[in-house]
């Protein structure tokens, strides 16, 4: 039996899907075991003793406004802040931006995908964190120059469908930190430092539309930041998260063109001595406008209730979300996230 040219090229491009698939699942296997074997050697005393925190902070009105519970959302391109599993279902391209103002920095980012067919789906992010100038001076008290401390991130995401319940997503990070000075200054405050991450995860969904989604991912797995030598490392502050979240049929059925969504997520170090919860709601009307509220624990500037406002028009969405916990909120200034999406 001959076999064609046409056959022999169809076997060729299922092998090469085949293949595609067996790695992206090897690498996110690979990825979480990894997280889970280095638990006992993680050095224990909260976040004083890891570095490029700005890795904690969240990115997106829409995941902050539902308490930050991201790992079973398929929430666009802030899937690639969250679980980089959430995009692999995307069919529509999509660019957007996100702001936020805290007291302690604003944040920029911009967030790509891109569907690439049977291929997968492509990811690219960038963000800024600007924690603002401070003066200079000299002995007796003049203005030489600024500081300017900014740190600054690069992702590359490759998401894709395993069968018809599973996805699976990895992320690429490159994090520097920037201390920038105009004037006069001694190297220990003038530098540039970086080092890489990766995040990986997994989400699993049932075949009905109101089944439960569970999700399981590790972030900000990678090398130390060393800033000027190796007393001076800080280890990047790794987090394993899982979480279901499901939609609530009743709502739907009782309400016409309404749809209620939860979300409950655990988040812990390696070292699983610190766990947090994350607790979040969305309900949407006509799919136009998004009503959310949420609730994460822990420390840190965006802990505690938030709430949010979506709305969807065509291909444009914008999301607003505000936290009430913090040393932002305590300090009368609760911080504010804002996003704009468009996809086609």
């Amino acid at each position: 039996m001959r076999l064609r040219r046409s056959d022999l090229r169809g076997v060729l491009s299922a092998a090469r899907y085949a293949a595609s698939r067996v790695a992206l699942l090897a690498t996110v296997g690979a990825t979480i075991a990894v997280a889970v074997a280095v638990r006992p050697v993680q050095a224990q005393g909260g976040l004083s003793t890891e570095g490029a925190l700005v890795l904690l902070v969240p990115v997106g009105a829409r995941t902050v406004a539902a308490g930050q519970t991201s790992v079973t959302a398929e929430a666009g391109s802030e899937s690639l802040w969250g679980n980089p599993a959430g995009i692999a279902r995307m069919t529509t391209r999509e660019v957007a931006l996100y702001y936020s103002k805290t007291l302690v920095a604003n944040g920029s980012a911009l967030g790509i995908v891109y569907p690439a067919g049977k291929a997968g789906v492509l990811g690219l992010g960038a963000q800024l964190h600007d924690y603002g100038a401070q003066e200079l001076t000299d002995d007796v008290g003049n203005v030489v120059g600024q500081l300017l401390t900014r740190d600054v991130l690069a992702m590359l995401t490759y998401a894709a469908t395993l069968g018809p319940s599973m996805r699976a997503g990895v992320t690429y990070k490159l994090i520097q930190r920037r201390s920038d000075c105009t004037g006069p200054c001694a190297p220990s405050i003038d530098y540039v430092v970086s080092t890489s991450g990766l995040d990986a995860g997994f989400q699993w969904q049932g075949q009905r539309a109101d089944s439960v989604t569970a999700g399981l991912g590790v972030r900000q797995l990678g090398l130390k930041l060393q800033v000027n030598d190796d007393a001076q490392s800080d280890p990047l502050p790794t987090r394993l998260h899982a979480g279901i979240g499901a939609r609530v049929p009743r709502v739907s059925a009782a309400l016409p063109g309404t749809e209620l969504r939860w979300a409950v997520e655990l988040v812990n170090r390696t070292s699983l001595d610190d766990p947090a919860v994350r607790l979040g709601a969305e309900l949407g009307l006509q799919r136009q406008l998004f009503l959310r509220a949420g609730y994460a624990s822990g420390t840190g500037d965006t802990t505690g209730p938030a709430i949010g406002l979506g709305f969807v028009r065509g291909a444009l969405s914008i999301d607003f979300a505000r936290v009430f916990g913090g040393l932002s909120s305590d300090a009368g200034q609760p911080p504010t996230y804002l996003s704009l999406r468009i996809s086609w």
